[in-house]
């Protein structure tokens, strides 16, 4: 099995975490993702309380084990976060901005406590005010994201807040770049736009076949969305969300001047229209990692696929490293550069190739 230092701290089989989605969220999803030995998540961005309340209450009825419950500093409903203490669940995340005292206040309920973050400097940060884990966040992800990859990122993050545990969120789809994220030093992954394509995502069928049909060059930041919405983005870690296209964003983000004095307007187009279940006409959110998506799954189908091949990428690795060739110096006689500079250079010795 799968494990890391992450498992037990979060009470987890595996340390593969359900990204909490404000608008693709449910406590179906969530439990699912945790039966299947997961941590999942349950997100409050842009919904009601009694909507939080059901998933909350739902999510510990279909469930026996931990899951999460994230909260967005900036947007915080404050009667959602009382019932969240209230609810005392395993693990209590915070996006997008400096939870402050937030953090204290969950380790108060009993919680284990994770901070995502998109700069080493906000990763210091969450580290000073006692974060349990610190989720690295690249800017390939879906949703709110920053400036930073994901590959570049992680290991300065894991330097960073050594020995607190990093988790690596962003432009991770399948086993080949979670085998990828341990190696740069984290300890979990985030996973958003994989689990929004499985068939207990509470998403439309228009959105999910929008990601299997997508290249990851059609995930595209919104920037007009913090012109129609300031807020989460244009406040906290000061972030932009990452959509495939839609008629929505393609009509308004030449015309930001006019978004901003129609944001009233145009904000209440996006709210009723995801209201209807129809959140597609107007966002698409997804990653980079939708050009890698290409089947629609059940969340079971993808944890086991996901487990089995991070364990086969990092088997192949260490067979790599075991049979790797002897190295020997290239001699200036043998150097194939045309302009012959004599430069020395590490090769592989002749009898050893072809293995």
């Amino acid at each position: 099995m799968l494990t890391t230092p992450l498992c037990p701290l979060f009470g987890i089989e595996v340390p593969i975490i359900l990204a909490p989605m404000g608008t693709c969220t449910s406590a179906e999803l969530a439990a699912a993702v945790s039966n299947a030995g997961g941590l999942g998540g349950i997100g409050t961005l842009f919904r009601s309380f009694a909507a939080i309340k059901r998933d909350i209450d739902m999510a510990a009825r279909l469930t026996q084990r931990p899951f999460a419950i994230n909260h967005i500093p900036q947007t915080l409903d404050a009667e959602a976060f009382r019932y969240t203490l209230q609810a005392r669940p395993a693990v209590i995340s915070f996006t997008l901005a400096d939870p402050g005292d937030l953090v204290r206040q969950a380790h108060d309920a009993g919680a284990r406590v994770m901070v995502q973050v998109t700069t080493v400097d906000q990763a210091l940060q969450a580290a000073e005010r006692g974060a349990d884990v610190i989720s690295a966040q690249g800017s390939e992800s879906g949703g709110y994201c920053g400036e930073v990859s994901t590959m570049t990122l992680v290991p300065q993050v894991v330097d960073a807040v050594s020995p607190i545990p990093v988790v690596a969120s962003g432009g991770i789809f399948d086993g080949r770049g979670i085998a990828a994220a341990l190696v740069l030093g984290a300890a979990g992954v985030n996973l958003g736009t994989r689990f929004i394509a499985s068939k207990e995502a509470p998403a439309p069928q228009e959105w999910k076949q929008a990601i299997v049909d997508a290249k990851s060059e059609h995930a595209i930041k919104a920037e007009v969305l913090n012109d129609i919405t300031p807020l989460p983005g244009s406040a906290g870690f000061k972030t932009v969300l990452r959509s495939l296209p839609t008629e929505f964003l393609s009509e308004w983000s030449d015309k930001r001047d006019e978004a901003r004095r129609e944001r009233d307007r145009l904000r209440g187009q996006i709210v009723s229209t995801t209201q209807a279940g129809r959140q597609h006409e107007c966002l698409l959110t997804a990653g980079q990692t939708a050009g890698g998506i290409k089947e629609i799954l059940s969340v079971n189908e993808i944890m086991h696929k996901l487990v089995a091949e991070t364990e086969a990428a990092l088997t192949r690795m260490r067979w790599r490293g075991e049979h790797a060739p002897p190295l020997r110096t290239r001699l200036p006689s043998e150097e194939r550069n045309p302009l012959n500079t004599g430069i020395m250079e590490e090769v592989p010795e002749p009898d050893s190739l072809g293995g």
